[in-house]
C-alpha cells in the first residue's frame, strides 16, 4: 500500500491521477491512497443536469457537492473484492477519527455521510471497476461554508454544510493526513489490503 500526497491540485488533474493509479493498481497488484485538496470546484456524480450551478460530472456516487482548499480529500485507489466489507472499514476509520474530537459526530446511513444533527461534516462516494475502488472521503476542516452552503449537499433537504473549525475544533490539513494514514494502517486488514 502507498500513500500520495498531491496537497493542492485541481479536480480534472486529480481525476487524470485515480485514472492512472487504477492503472498501474490493476497491472501491479498495488494500492494507492491519494491525499490532496481541491481549488474550488462543485461536482455532480448523478445523472441530473438541472443543477443551477456549474459543475463538473464525474463518475463517482452522489449527487451535487463542493470541494475547496478547506477540504481534505482522501481518495481510495485499492483492490476491493468485498465492496460492503471495504465500506465498512472505511467507515470505521472515518468514524475513529471524528470521535477523537466530537461523539456526536456519526455516520448516517440515510443519508450517506457523516453529521452532526443535521449539519454535514464529511462526505463518500465510491466506484468500482474490475475490483478497484475509485474515488472516496472529502472530510471539510475548514471549507468556504457559504459557498457550500449556496447548493443543498447531496441534493439532501433540510441539510447544511458544516466544518470542523465552524465545529470548534482547528485541525490542520498536515495533521488530519497524518491521523487518517495512522488509521488506515492500523485497519489495514478491514480494508483487505496486503502490507
Amino acid at each position: 500500500m502507498k500513500f500520495i500526497d498531491r496537497d493542492l491540485i485541481s479536480y480534472d488533474k486529480a481525476l487524470l491521477l485515480m485514472e492512472q493509479l487504477m492503472q498501474k493498481a490493476s497491472e501491479e497488484k498495488d494500492d494507492f491512497i491519494l491525499f490532496c485538496r481541491h481549488h474550488e470546484v462543485f461536482t455532480v456524480g448523478s445523472d441530473k443536469s438541472d443543477f443551477k450551478i456549474k459543475a463538473v460530472k464525474t463518475d463517482r456516487g452522489g449527487s451535487i457537492t463542493y470541494h475547496d482548499e478547506g477540504q481534505l480529500m482522501i481518495y481510495f485507489i485499492v483492490h476491493v473484492p468485498y465492496p460492503a466489507k471495504f465500506y465498512k472499514a472505511v467507515l470505521n476509520i472515518l468514524g475513529d477519527f471524528f470521535r477523537r474530537y466530537d461523539k456526536r459526530i456519526c455516520y448516517d446511513k440515510k443519508r450517506p455521510g457523516f453529521y452532526i444533527k443535521n449539519r454535514k461534516i464529511a462526505s463518500l462516494g465510491f466506484r468500482y471497476k474490475n475490483g478497484i475502488s475509485k474515488h472516496g472521503v472529502a472530510i471539510n476542516l475548514f471549507t468556504d461554508l457559504e459557498k457550500f452552503n449556496t447548493i443543498n449537499p447531496c441534493d439532501l433537504d433540510g441539510i447544511e454544510a458544516t466544518s470542523m473549525r465552524k465545529e470548534g475544533y482547528e485541525i490542520s490539513v498536515e495533521e488530519a493526513k497524518k491521523q487518517i494514514k495512522d488509521l488506515v494502517t492500523h485497519r489495514r486488514l478491514e480494508l483487505l489490503l496486503p502490507a
